[in-house]
């Protein structure tokens, strides 16, 4: 769960991205897991999904410790940077830097999924 203001909007790094909709100072719990909000799956939940659902989760999910996460706020569409603005530490993502209101809060994927994120890469050359 985001626990900063934020909106969605057009990316300059890929779709539709997540924007700070007021200051996050530098060291600020920006996300965090909320049972009961958020939704982990293990492999074999994830597999008795039907293929739709499966689909959208391969998009919009993480995989982190060995299940598949899916946030149910904005935070599905917080983009991938090899420079991110954010960190995972003790269980919240933290602001690694001030971020300014209406820039972009990104995370690097590689810290939750290193499959994942060859796979966004893989995809986004063969975009372009």
């Amino acid at each position: 769960m985001l626990l900063v203001k934020t909106y969605l909007d057009k990316s300059p790094i890929h779709g539709i991205g997540v924007f700070a909709g007021a200051l996050i100072r530098k060291g600020t719990k920006v996300w965090t897991f909320v049972e009961g909000f958020d939704r982990c799956y293990t492999p074999k939940e994830f597999a008795r999904l039907p293929k739709p659902a499966r689909d959208y989760l391969q998009d919009y999910a993480y995989r982190a410790d060995g299940e598949i996460l899916f946030t149910v706020d904005n935070d599905h569409y917080i983009n991938h940077s090899d420079h991110a603005n954010t960190q995972w530490r003790d269980g919240y993502s933290v602001a690694t830097r001030n971020i300014r209101k209406g820039e972009e809060i990104t995370n690097n994927y590689r810290e939750f999924d290193a499959g994942l994120c060859a796979a966004f890469l893989t995809k986004k050359k063969k975009k372009t």
